[in-house]
């Protein structure tokens, strides 16, 4: 190779190749600079191809649905990339290294760390949390930087993120709430002994029977046996900290609401749900602006569905509800006869006026404030419940 030729190559190599001068980048924590153990735990197994997360501008590489990652400008096709996110307190840190596939204006490139779940599992009070990354673009190294972020507690419950301020631009994640059904809770077979004792069912066999009746009645026992328990309702929603770009619920987790005997609309909620998805019922939330009540399916396939309002379970009623039309007339007769059915039968009409009336928004996907989130449907994305950690002694 000739003299020229070597410095024609030379050249081209870096009018190809991104001049340091030209990249920035800055650390991104997605939403907001806060972390959610809850969505973290929650979606670890997410199946390939569910992209649940928000749709970032621009064009992303490495984890699908990251929380933690950078975002580079001034990059260009072929650069060799390495993006590193350092051990802390919730993660073992995580590294991601690829090849720049075509040039943009800017490239978001999360890593896949891996989180430390028991940790994430027992952060009960929000605490801040450094997260430190480091770059370097073919070969050359672009420095680390850290950013403080608030790491929020395993009972709050992201379900909503204003990604700017453009009205309208809000990322929905109220299915996140599926997380906090635990069916799989082992509190819950107790429960469900003491729902065989009271004589109201013989069995929990689910949709076997292929009555919608004897469903009914399943629900109405494990609904009698909390109410005997003295759960009451209680309206404290409090989170840790005030965001005005995320909409956060707190949300007790199975034990701790079994404990409390007290419930939220959501505890009560995702209690109930809990229950009813053990002995293989099909459950849902129902959340609508401000509140969230329980359905179920009477029936396998979906086309008998009560709704139930939780906030009722410490109730007392000693009179028939008006307008029951969800069971037979001849069925009603018999049940109505069972202790605390009243309590039971006023709740599930104050659930299904409540269903009734927001319908035509639930079914309209403009209307994001109303939603309805169907455990079955969660589960088969990947969204896992939030595990039991029994209290260390």
């Amino acid at each position: 190779m000739n003299l020229r030729n070597f410095f024609l190559l030379a050249a081209a190599v870096i009018a190809t190749s991104s001049s340091w001068a030209e990249i920035e980048w800055e650390p991104v924590v997605y939403p907001k600079d806060e972390l959610y153990p809850s969505m973290i735990f929650s979606t670890a197994t997410l199946k390939p191809g569910e992209d649940v997360f928000a749709k970032w501008a621009g064009h992303v590489l490495g984890q699908e649905n990251g929380v933690v990652g950078v975002s580079i400008d001034g990059l260009k096709s072929g650069d060799m990339v390495r993006v590193e996110v350092k051990p802390n307190a919730v993660m073992e840190g995580g590294v991601f290294e690829g090849k720049i596939p075509k040039r943009a204006d800017t490239w978001k490139i999360f890593p896949n760390p891996k989180f430390r779940f028991d940790a994430l599992l027992s952060t009960k009070q929000a605490t801040p949390l450094s997260v430190t990354f480091k770059v370097s673009v073919n070969d050359k190294d672009l420095g680390e930087q850290t950013r403080d972020v608030t790491l929020q507690t395993i009972n709050d419950c992201m379900f909503a993120v204003s990604e700017s301020d453009e009205e309208g631009d809000v990322s929905d994640y109220s299915w996140l709430f599926a997380a906090y059904v635990n069916e799989n809770h082992p509190w819950i077979d107790g429960i469900l002994r003491e729902a065989l004792d009271t004589g109201i069912v013989s069995s929990f066999d689910g949709y076997q029977s292929g009555d919608p009746a004897v469903v009914a009645d399943q629900v109405f026992a494990i609904w009698h046996v909390l109410q005997e328990r003295g759960f009451r309702y209680s309206d404290i929603t409090t989170t840790a900290t005030d965001s005005d770009d995320v909409a956060r619920q707190h949300v007790r987790l199975f034990d701790d609401a079994i404990k409390a005997r007290q419930a939220n609309c959501v505890d009560g909620s995702v209690l109930m749900a809990s229950i009813l998805r053990k002995i293989g019922l099909n459950p849902y939330l129902v959340s609508i602006p401000g509140h969230m009540f329980l359905a179920v399916d009477l029936d396998e396939e979906g086309e008998k569905t009560i709704a139930i309002e939780t906030t009722m379970m410490g109730e007392k009623a000693d009179e028939a509800s008006e307008g029951v039309d969800w069971i037979s007339k001849k069925d009603l007769k018999v049940r109505r006869k069972a202790p605390g059915w009243f309590a039971f039968e006023a709740a599930v009409q104050a659930g299904n006026e409540e269903l009734n009336d927001a319908w035509d928004k639930l079914e309209d996907p403009k209307e994001m404030d109303y939603q309805i989130i169907d455990i079955a449907e969660a589960r088969k994305m990947g969204i896992i419940p939030i595990s039991y950690r029994e209290p260390s002694k």
